[in-house]
């Protein structure tokens, strides 16, 4: 009996790695300035082939809102440079991209978000540095 248990707790690391367990815990994924990055919500996040284009969407319009905020308020706090998702949804609504057709989302990109974003990202990058 004693063996039975010596051979259990010997196997025990193995059989937890392959049934998926770890005790290890992931540190918080940061971005260039060394703020966290905060994960889309939900309802921001399609899966589908179909409505990929929507998380897509709502990536580029955070990443614009969020660099137009830096510069507009000169601040590099990660507040300003990771803010809450809430601060593209309204737009997200507006501009279609909840509801709307892709047209929406190819529209708005090429005319809004391509021609300024590089410009945008330089610029904070420019005022606020890499790895603070």
């Amino acid at each position: 009996m004693k063996a039975i248990y010596s051979l259990l707790i010997a196997a025990a690391p193995s059989l937890a790695e392959g049934a998926g367990f770890s005790n290890s815990v992931k540190p918080a994924v940061t971005d260039q300035y060394g703020c966290q990055v905060r994960t889309r919500p939900d309802h921001m996040t399609f899966t589908t082939f179909r409505d990929s284009w929507r998380s897509v969407a709502a990536d580029k319009l955070y990443s614009l809102r969020r660099y137009q905020s830096a510069l507009e308020t000169g601040s590099c706090d990660c507040s300003v440079l990771q803010p809450e998702w809430s601060l593209i949804e309204g737009d997200y609504e507006i501009l279609g991209f909840a509801d709307g057709p892709s047209a929406s989302y190819d529209e708005w990109s090429n005319e809004f978000y391509f021609p300024v974003i590089s410009g945008l990202r330089d610029a904070v990058k420019e005022m606020c540095g890499e790895g603070r």
